[in-house]
């Protein structure tokens, strides 16, 4: 072979491996969204936060997978499905424990959030893993003013809009696609690259610079919620289907999570404009459709 068809081959084999190397996803900080759209004001971040620039942080800092890999059946089989035994939060976000660097996120009845995640490579290379979901799976967000350092993750997919379902301590907030569509890693596949030319992402003052465009999920704060705590669960199903993966037959459970609580304030927040924080995401604004999202 060619020393140029093993450099082609060789590009190939990296793209084709990406998501399999890459992190899965968890959210990286929350912020709100102004009336037209552009994100403002100090961002807020999950229970328990480890920054991606701490010394001490690695891949399980912040995620929380659903069933974990060590997840066994009673007969000592590898367990696919989640079930009543499974906490929602990572183990750091089980209480909520926050510092002045990372601090919860202060809102008002009626405000928009975005909470903010990466893709790694879920959206961008989607045929590398087989017996995905259409739009990489859904996400659910759901709230909570009775937050339990125990909670379950089968109690709360059973909670509804409505408040009543499951054991009622909490409701639903939003589902919608984990991809927003317009987020992208930078890689070698189509759509990142259709992403890249059609929505740029650019650091300020650098209009020919290409960065990484963060994934967000929207969500609006019930005007019901009284001033005080709203405990949130992020929760990603992105499941195997069946009869697509010959390594899981009957298909599988695959949950990601990330819980956080926002301080919920009576009077509107003096939000400052945007700015990017370290390592941050420049872009400025929420996608287009960040009311009416749904999945």
């Amino acid at each position: 072979m060619s020393t140029f068809r093993q450099l082609i081959a060789l590009a190939s084999l990296i793209c084709t491996l990406a998501p399999s190397v890459a992190a899965h996803s968890w959210i990286e900080e929350y912020q709100a969204i102004s009336p037209n759209g552009s994100f403002v004001g100090a961002r807020g971040y999950s229970r328990g936060y480890v920054s991606r620039e701490d010394p001490t942080f690695n891949g399980n800092s912040e995620m929380w997978m659903l069933p974990s890999l060590d997840a066994r059946n009673d007969d000592g089989t590898v367990r696919t499905r989640i079930n009543s035994s499974d906490p929602v939060c990572h183990p750091a976000q089980r209480t909520s424990n926050y510092t002045s660097a990372f601090p919860k996120l202060k809102v008002s009845p009626g405000d928009f959030v975005a909470m903010k995640y990466l893709e790694n490579g879920h959206n961008s290379l989607p045929w590398n893993i087989t017996g995905k979901p259409y739009g990489s799976g859904t996400v659910f967000v759901f709230g909570t003013t009775q937050p339990s350092d125990d909670e379950k993750i089968a109690d709360v997919m059973s909670w509804n809009t409505e408040g009543t379902g499951g054991n009622k301590n909490g409701f639903l907030m939003t589902a919608q696609n984990f991809d927003d569509g317009r987020c992208h890693q930078i890689n070698c596949g189509s759509i990142s690259n259709e992403r890249q030319r059609l929505q740029p992402n650019h650091v300020a003052d650098q209009p020919t610079s290409t960065v990484e465009d963060w994934c967000e999920t929207d969500l609006q704060i019930p005007d019901s919620v009284k001033p005080g705590s709203l405990t949130t669960y992020w929760i990603w199903q992105w499941p195997t289907e069946p009869n697509k993966d010959c390594n899981t037959p009957a298909g599988k459970d695959e949950y990601y999570t990330t819980c956080a609580d926002f301080d919920v304030v009576a009077d509107k927040v003096a939000n400052t404009p945007f700015s990017v924080g370290a390592g941050g995401n420049p872009r400025s604004v929420a996608v287009s459709d960040y009311k009416s999202r749904t999945a």
